[in-house]
């Protein structure tokens, strides 16, 4: 599992020390981003209710102390409070009237004169139809038996509490929260987006290749030379390394974090950066080449729209990788099945080869051929020579007499540049994988935090997601986009959103948050289209595997082969084949062993619909599902 940076770094007897906190409220004590939260909530109760209530600051304070700075809680308590003093003061105006026998019938109250009644008028005014989704996925009914119920408590009341709200408002005009703030903050997401993809646009770019290609210490590198590490902590770097005996593993210990890591020098996990181009924005990716940690490598590739495919040109280290069991080969296969259609091969380590060109030429040549064959088009690939260990051709014109003999093409830096951002589901339902999770939340706040990228749609503070499998609600109090604090998110970014009113316990690694309108289906059984890759032997009925979809793997098997299919023309070849080999093309049965997992259709999702086959260490195929036969658990 993908394990974020703030988990890595996390002190456990801090965790187990947040049950000690006191109840009471002591301004004295807190923090000044505690401090800061609670006079933002301040501001921000009277803006939603007004200034004209029965209550202090203290006693506001209080109570958004107790539900743990939650806006809407506390907006929710005050209001009850409001209700509960004007229906006594409407006692005793009832009683003062009875005294004074007062011979007048009480006027009907009617909402539209009601300066109290923020609760039906902001049901009114919600253009985005939000509460009724809200209030659905918390199973607290509709609107409409909202505004029943409502109409009724306000009929119940006596005429004097309607007079008291029209004595204090005579010459103003009625006040509506709308017109201040809306509850939810609401952000008009695609506009926002469109201002941002104007300036940069963002994308994902995972490195790949095989293991000791030189992955790590390239992107270390390349992120020293644009600025993205100061030099004392370079420094450091290369102290630490030293005293271990790995002095030229220092560069990849800007993305290798972990002690484990260091000391065996290979990644092992997906480690994230972020860096920035003339034109782009990036969130970098770095996946492990190991094939014992192929699982994460899909986790991670799964979330990029771009990749870098690092390959050693080094005499036995090319062969080593794409011939035999390398890895070169299968993570560009997997990297293409897992949406990846641009990619740089970055031909590392070509200056202990004296930057020999006929070495170049060979490596361009054989990786080429494959990567056609692999599925991806010439004009999306390009080549650039380079040492990440000297930083050579990275992010400026290499200076090396050798190189610049036979190669005056663009730097790696201004191939990346060079990337086309993709199409952004920003109009389908929300839906983010869970690539990583941990208790606590983005700054000082408390929660439970999920770390992931989003696929389809977008979500900002004060939202509602349903967590599936489980069907858990939570609220956003706060979220993190690329490492800075955020109001919004939307498809296609690397985010850390803390929720509120979520159980830790009910999350699992490859869960997708959802919209609580449009949760996503939970299936066991599913027809697929595949490709067949390399395999050792033919796939038949019952042939068990491996299933991998972003960071799930779940056993399953397949239980029925329906066709083979023309890879050119998608026209049915045989229906009912008996058997599968390399390089076939068909639709086939799936049945997951164990548990259902949350997927989708390719058409209406692209990310979500996509799965990998493995069996033995193996990818044996891939494919996108077409049809789902069975729902929910």
């Amino acid at each position: 599992m993908s394990r974020h940076r703030a988990v890595r770094n996390l002190d456990i007897d801090d965790v187990l020390d947040e049950g000690d906190y006191e109840d009471d409220l002591d301004e004295a004590q807190m923090s000044a981003e505690d401090l800061d939260a609670l006079e933002d909530g301040l501001i921000y109760v009277y803006s939603v209710v007004g200034e004209d209530i029965p209550m202090t600051n203290v006693e506001i304070k209080e109570a958004l102390w107790y539900y743990y700075f939650d806006r809407e809680e506390t907006v929710k308590w005050v209001l009850d409070q409001v209700s509960k003093a004007k229906a006594k003061a409407a006692k005793v105006e009832t009683a003062a009237a009875a005294a004074a026998k007062v011979s007048k019938p009480p006027s009907k109250p009617t909402i539209a004169i009601d300066v109290g009644d923020d609760e039906v008028e902001y049901l009114s005014d919600d253009s985005n139809n939000q509460l009724h989704q809200d209030m659905a996925g918390l199973g607290l009914g509709s609107i409409k038996s909202s505004k029943k119920q409502t109409s009724q408590v306000k009929s119940s009341e006596h005429t004097s509490a309607a007079s008291i709200s029209t004595e204090n408002n005579t010459n103003s005009p009625l006040p509506s929260p709308l017109t201040k703030i809306h509850p939810s903050k609401r952000i008009n997401v695609i506009e926002e987006y469109a201002k941002r993809s104007s300036e940069k646009p963002k994308l994902n770019l995972v490195v790949i290749g095989h293991v000791d290609a030189g992955k790590s210490t390239l992107m270390g590198h390349f992120l020293y030379s644009l600025g993205q590490v100061n030099d004392r902590v370079m420094k450091k770097y290369e102290r630490d390394s030293q005293k271990i005996g790995k002095g030229s593993f220092a560069y990849a210990w800007v993305l290798d974090e972990t002690d484990e890591e260091r000391e065996r020098g290979i990644t092992m996990d997906i480690a994230m950066n972020n860096f920035e181009t003339l034109h782009r924005k990036f969130t970098l990716l770095d996946a492990p080449g190991h094939r014992d940690f192929i699982p994460n490598m899909i986790s991670g590739t799964s979330q990029a729209d771009v990749a870098i495919l690092v390959v050693d040109a080094a005499i036995g280290g090319f062969e080593s990788g794409f011939d035999g069991n390398g890895q070169t080969k299968e993570h560009a296969l997997l990297a293409r099945s897992l949406g990846v259609q641009q990619m740089i091969i970055a031909i590392n380590k070509l200056d202990v080869m004296a930057w020999d060109k006929s070495r170049f030429d060979e490596i361009v040549t054989k990786v080429g051929a494959f990567l056609v064959q692999a599925g991806f088009r010439k004009s999306n690939l390009s080549y650039v020579p380079v040492s990440g260990l000297t930083g050579d051709n990275l992010t400026s014109p290499s200076q090396s007499s050798e190189l610049i003999a036979w190669y005056n093409g663009p730097s790696l830096l201004e191939l990346i540049d060079m990337f086309e951002p993709p199409v952004r589901l920003l109009d389908k339902p929300f839906r983010m994988s869970t690539s990583d999770f941990f208790k606590g939340g983005v700054g000082s706040s408390s929660g439970v935090s999920i770390a992931g990228t989003i696929d389809a749609g977008s979500l900002q503070v004060g939202e509602q997601v349903v967590v599936i499998p489980g069907g858990e609600s939570g609220t956003v109090k706060a979220m993190q986009v690329n490492d800075e604090s955020a109001n919004w998110c939307a498809a296609g970014d690397s985010v850390l959103i803390t929720f509120s009113g979520l159980d830790i316990l009910s999350l699992s690694t490859g869960c997708v948050l959802c919209s609580t309108s449009h949760p996503v289906s939970m299936t066991t059984t599913f027809v697929a289209q595949i490709v067949v890759f390399d395999i050792k032997v033919p796939i038949t009925c019952g042939f068990p595997v491996i299933l991998y979809h972003h960071s799930v793997n779940e056993p399953a098997s397949i239980v029925k082969l329906l066709t083979t299919v023309d890879k050119a023309t998608g026209e049915v070849i045989k229906k009912n084949p008996r058997h599968l080999t390399k390089g076939n093309t068909a639709t086939i049965k799936i049945q997951l062993t164990n548990r259902p997992i949350p997927l989708e259709l390719f058409k209406d999702n692209k990310q979500l619909g996509r799965i990998m086959l493995r069996k033995g260490g193996d990818t044996v195929a891939a494919g996108v599902v077409t049809k789902i036969l069975t729902f929910g658990s």
